[in-house]
């Protein structure tokens, strides 16, 4: 007899229970065995551009691979001999948890023959795709962590602080502390439906054993000894998710909270009709990532070009650290390096990868427009997006053009994204910006969507222009050391522009080391305290933290500029990054907060 059981609709575990009764969502393990008839054939596939394959042959010094590029494969054994040396052969995946049939979900059994129900699930969950993903991941890993924020989300995963579970009575400062980036785990059987690279890739652990694990976590195995990147400590694969655990780089003042009420994890929107819907259960614990560099409102720079200078060579230092793999970043954003209080820099996001051991490997000749990265607009692409300007039927002006034929090398263009940051933190504003402040609501770096009828359409065209005729206007106030890297890297003739060698080798990237720096990262009181009181006064967040010091172990800026007496950045594509409440835009009116 089917059960029959009234849920209470404002009951905040009712979402829980319902997952729990129809999709078995808290185990988080629910998958389909496919029978062998159906298991894909994996032999024809072209392994020539995906890392993972690669690397497994260049690992042995006597393969013909290795001994053709044998400048890749020191790297890759000497970088994978100190990650293993560093584990006394603990494996780094770990989840243990098997399938109906007895296989873990990270073996190669399970992977070409399974596949995952993510999307059924969250239509359970409505708007609550975040929340599924910390909710559904590994029992073993909740057992081992406890998760007490959100950091952010991007197009496929959430990230969430976390701290291992301690014995009672234990200092949280002896506690380690974890970053988690959950995100939908798709198997080999899945992608090779779909005609998509695998997410999931195999990697031989010290055990001998093979696990298939996401690129991501892989190459964070190979950049384990670098301080540019964070540090893996596991894997969990675990049904419907993939949660990758690593070092955080969040301020340690975020840490010291001691105290978590549970009953403000479980908040419901309900308003009206608007059925109630489960929502973020987790307080924001945001990283202070490349945005917060920058601002509309005053279009100072918050970096000296000492400070600037430092930023920029651990930046270049990362591009470098890929490059010795054969690996280019394929989503070098505003958003995707952090800082500490003390200006050092990580890249992260290695989700989205170009890797070859040819050249010809990176050149793509279809180009992908995003409108949310105007700001990185490169110059020929401008010229081609004119083109289709000119030849438009004014009758279709809500089209947006999202692709255009533009061969390019993605390792010139990582670069040129490279160099519109840098430009950004230095000037305060992007190339060929305007330099003149505007009002936040005619910020169009975070409103323009793309079609031509697009209200702040004319000034991307304005902007675009002057990236086609005119040289890029850099600060007189900057050193020539300085203005020599940024005019050669942004020069609108692409021939002009240096590689990533001869970038490296210009000598303003050692300026900030043969300095005595003292630097502390700009705007760290106003990050905190900002950040805190704008969510509480709107009503969006307002989680209260009690036992929170905004005086507690904070760094004081060392610069004494205008910029840090202005707004932090009110450039980011950053409300979906930063919002715990909603997996859209503008859905925060009906938010009701628990009393304070």
């Amino acid at each position: 007899m089917a059960e029959q059981m009234s849920v209470d609709p404002q009951d905040p575990y009712a979402f829980d229970y319902i997952l729990g009764r129809d999709l078995g969502a808290i185990k988080g393990n629910h998958t389909l065995h496919r029978p062998v008839s159906q298991i894909r054939q994996f032999q024809y596939k072209d392994y020539r551009h995906i890392f993972a394959y690669n690397a497994q042959d260049l690992l042995d010094p006597s393969s013909r691979l290795s001994q053709r590029y044998p400048q890749v494969s020191q790297v890759l054994r000497e970088r994978l001999g100190v990650a293993l040396g560093k584990r006394n052969n603990e494996e780094f995946s770990r989840c243990n948890c098997g399938d109906d049939s007895g296989h873990r979900c990270d073996s190669e059994v399970f992977q070409r023959r399974n596949s995952t129900s993510y999307h059924d699930f969250i239509c359970l969950s409505a708007e609550g795709s975040t929340t599924a993903k910390a909710v559904c991941l590994c029992p073993d890993l909740k057992n081992r962590v406890q998760i007490y924020g959100f950091i952010g989300a991007g197009t496929f995963g959430a990230t969430f602080i976390a701290r291992e579970r301690g014995a009672a009575g234990a200092s949280l400062e002896d506690l380690e502390q974890y970053a988690i980036k959950s995100q939908v785990h798709t198997t080999q059987w899945m992608d090779s439906v779909s005609g998509t690279n695998s997410q999931m890739v195999p990697f031989c652990e010290a055990s001998g054993e093979t696990r298939y694990m996401p690129e991501e976590a892989l190459l964070l195995i190979y950049l384990d000894d670098s301080k540019r990147f964070p540090r893996l400590d596991s894997v969990y694969t675990h049904g419907m998710l993939t949660a990758i655990l690593m070092t955080p780089c969040v301020d340690p003042s975020y840490e010291a909270i001691s105290i978590i009420n549970e009953d403000h994890f479980n908040r419901i929107k309900s308003d009206g009709t608007i059925p109630p819907r489960i929502r973020k259960r987790y307080p924001p614990f945001p990283a202070f990532d490349g945005s917060y560099l920058m601002s509309t409102t005053t279009k100072e720079p918050q970096l000296g070009e000492t400070e600037g200078c430092k930023v920029a060579s651990q930046l270049i230092q990362a591009v470098i650290e890929l490059a010795d793999m054969n690996v280019c970043h394929a989503d070098m954003s505003v958003t995707n390096y952090l800082m500490d209080q003390n200006l050092n820099v990580q890249l992260i996001d290695l989700g989205m990868i170009y890797f070859s051991l040819h050249k010809s490997g990176f050149l793509t000749e279809i180009d992908h427009f995003i409108p949310y990265h105007e700001y990185q607009m490169m110059p020929e692409r401008a010229i081609e997006l004119e083109k289709y300007d000119t030849w438009r039927d004014p009758c279709h002006d809500d089209v947006a053009i999202e692709e255009v034929y533009l061969p390019l090398d993605q390792r010139d263009v990582c670069l040129w994204k490279y160099s519109t940051i840098v430009y950004g933190f230095l000037h305060g504003f992007w190339p060929w910006d305007e330099p003149e402040p505007v009002p936040k609501s005619l910020n169009w770096h975070a409103r323009y969507n793309g079609p031509y009828n697009d209200p702040f359409y004319p000034v991307v065209k304005r902007r675009r222009k002057r990236m086609i005729n005119e040289d890029v206007p850099i600060s007189e106030s900057l050193s020539q050391d300085c203005r020599d890297v940024l005019q050669a890297t942004l020069s609108r003739e692409k021939s002009e522009r240096p590689s990533l060698e001869e970038l490296s080798s210009f000598p303003w990237f050692s300026r900030w080391s043969a300095e005595e720096l003292e630097s502390g990262r700009p705007l760290k009181r106003p990050f905190v305290k900002k950040f805190h009181n704008k969510n509480r006064a709107d009503g969006r967040m307002g989680f209260p933290w009690p036992s929170v010091s905004l005086d507690h172990d904070m760094s004081i800026p060392i610069l004494n500029t205008r910029g840090y007496n202005s707004d932090y950045s009110d450039y980011s594509t950053g409300s979906s990054y930063y919002s715990t409440y909603s997996d859209q835009s503008g859905d925060f009116e009906n938010e009701r907060v628990p009393p304070q």
